[in-house]
């Protein structure tokens, strides 16, 4: 474009303009369409399965009460995910957008594989049925399936059972009974909510300067809630995945405030120890002495998402080491002292035993605790590299498929390649996480994306590899791939968290980029004659 030219007629100066050449779509900055081409396929995805497992599932096994919920609930959280993303369109989100993306894609993934587990009447028995009433009534109906695929219609009366599931189709409802069944529809409106909430520095900062106040309020509503608590659990929920947001930026408040002190040799003052026990040595040990919210996978967590902060938020290498020994023996205290860890441990590197040396009695105790595990093994084998399909395969016949042991429920039904695809886009996610804490230069914000980073993948690892065996399992759920509804609402708030700093990234770019390429006046005094 040409610089506009004015030259003033006294005193011969010339002034020139130089405008800026950006386009209005180098100004409006097009996100890119890849996330988008990804979300559509995967919804695609979502559809096509959903409907396969209807068709081609539900008449041959029958269905539980909660079926026509569940389609329901499955559709209202695909239109929440789509429709969220377009929302952050309206809310002109300038950051990664793979950080949006990527948790749509993979909760489109592997929702499927939950939704035919929840239906399926052997996995959560209804009508007061035990698990193996539930399995023969199951069996019952892929008898009846079978006979009528055999048998003409005139001689179906008098060979064809009755459906085991037709007489509880009136009591179905269309809408969750409780607010457990609506959290996958709640989670993607909790991102944008968190994405909001990210975007208030100046409610953020009062988070920062109010820690000791908010903190108590949180620290006194855990001690309420864990005395309802029984198993970890409250009324049949777990809520502490919600806390962990909050003990991730209360942890990095602390270290934002003080990493000069914790850096140093002066991490020995009183004052400074004094914080990191009741910032960072607290929230863990919640989960590990008390009976009533004992959790082993929370803790470990907790503390390797805290684990991380600190080595990011004080760049100091030897702090790694130590709370790497610090680890490692909390784990092995765990399962040393703890009979439910232990037995987890010999579950996943020795789960298989010769009967003839044990006694009747150990023998059968034995024989129950590695049915999970041997269901888990069985699925991934059958599953093969490719997998049996959208609802088969039978993984659902294992006990917590849908929750720590979903990912021997994808292996079973999409196979190696659909297992591992299911790895790589999680690990993208993960890897997003982390470039944006990579970029961040507020110790604050770097330290909270790498916190909230840890909370999601962490649990994901423990599960998959817990899965193959690789680990022992920890009870915890993978976020957006689980049946976990509290997990799937905190990593939801977390990745909204994320895609606020994103945003607020790109913007500081913007800024800057529009400074520099800002209208420059160059005012050039011609003398006349010269």
């Amino acid at each position: 474009m040409a610089h506009r030219t004015n030259e003033g007629l006294a005193g011969g100066i010339r002034v020139e303009l130089r405008p800026r050449w950006k386009s209005a779509l180098h100004q409006f900055r097009l996100p890119d369409l890849a996330p988008w081409w990804m979300l559509s396929a995967s919804a695609v995805f979502y559809i096509a399965t959903h409907f396969l497992i209807a068709r081609s599932i539900w008449p041959v096994h029958g269905t539980s009460d909660r079926a026509v919920t569940l389609v329901f609930v499955d559709l209202m959280a695909m239109t929440a995910w789509v429709g969220s993303l377009l929302l952050f369109r309206l809310l002109r989100y300038r950051g990664s957008w793979l950080i949006l993306a990527l948790p749509a894609i993979v909760f489109l993934f592997g929702r499927p594989s939950v939704f035919h587990a929840l239906s399926d009447p052997a996995y959560l028995p209804d009508g007061g049925h035990s698990r193996a009433e539930a399995a023969a009534l199951k069996a019952q109906n892929a008898r009846r399936a079978g006979i009528k695929r055999v048998y003409p219609a005139e001689r179906m009366t008098g060979i064809v059972p009755p459906n085991a599931t037709a007489d509880r189709a009136n009591g179905r409802s269309l809408l969750p009974r409780t607010i457990g069944g609506w959290l996958p529809v709640i989670a993607p409106l909790v991102m944008v909510f968190g994405f909001m909430l990210g975007c208030r520095e100046r409610l953020l900062s009062w988070i920062r300067e109010q820690l000791a106040w908010w903190f108590g309020a949180t620290f006194l509503l855990f001690t309420i809630l864990s005395a309802f608590a029984s198993n970890g659990r409250v009324r049949g929920t777990t809520p502490w995945e919600f806390f962990l947001p909050l003990f991730v930026i209360g942890w990095a408040t602390t270290l934002a405030d003080d990493s000069y002190n914790i850096s140093r040799r002066t991490v020995l003052r009183l004052r400074v120890l004094l914080q990191l026990a009741i910032y960072g040595a607290l929230p863990v040990s919640l989960f590990v002495f008390n009976p009533g919210t004992r959790d082993l996978g929370i803790a470990v967590v907790l503390a390797a998402s805290f684990a991380a902060m600190l080595v990011v938020g004080t760049r100091r290498g030897w702090w790694a080491v130590i709370m790497g020994f610090v680890w490692i023996a909390l784990v092995l205290a765990a399962f040393r002292f703890d009979d439910r860890s232990a037995t987890r441990l010999a579950l996943a590197y020795a789960p298989y035993r010769d009967p003839a040396t044990m006694s009747v009695n150990a023998a059968s105790e034995w024989a129950a605790k590695v049915h999970q595990i041997k269901l888990f093994d069985a699925n991934i084998q059958a599953g093969g590299l490719i997998g049996a399909g959208p609802g088969r395969g039978h993984g659902e016949t294992a006990p917590n498929a849908a929750d720590d042991g979903v990912f021997t429920l994808f292996a079973s039904q999409w196979g190696w390649i659909g297992a591992l695809s299911l790895v790589v886009l999680y690990s993208a996610l993960l890897i997003h996480a982390l470039e944006v804490a990579a970029r961040e230069r507020s110790a604050f914000d770097r330290c909270v994306v790498t916190g909230l980073t840890m909370m999601i993948g962490v649990p994901f690892w423990l599960a998959s590899l817990g899965a193959v065996r690789v680990l022992p399992l920890t009870g915890v759920a993978a976020g957006f791939v689980a049946h976990g509804g509290s997990k799937l609402v905190a990593s939801s708030l977390a990745i909204g968290l994320i895609a606020a700093i994103s945003h607020r990234q790109s913007q500081t770019v913007a800024s800057d980029r529009d400074v520099e390429t800002a209208p420059v006046m160059n005012i050039k005094t011609v003398i006349a004659g010269r």
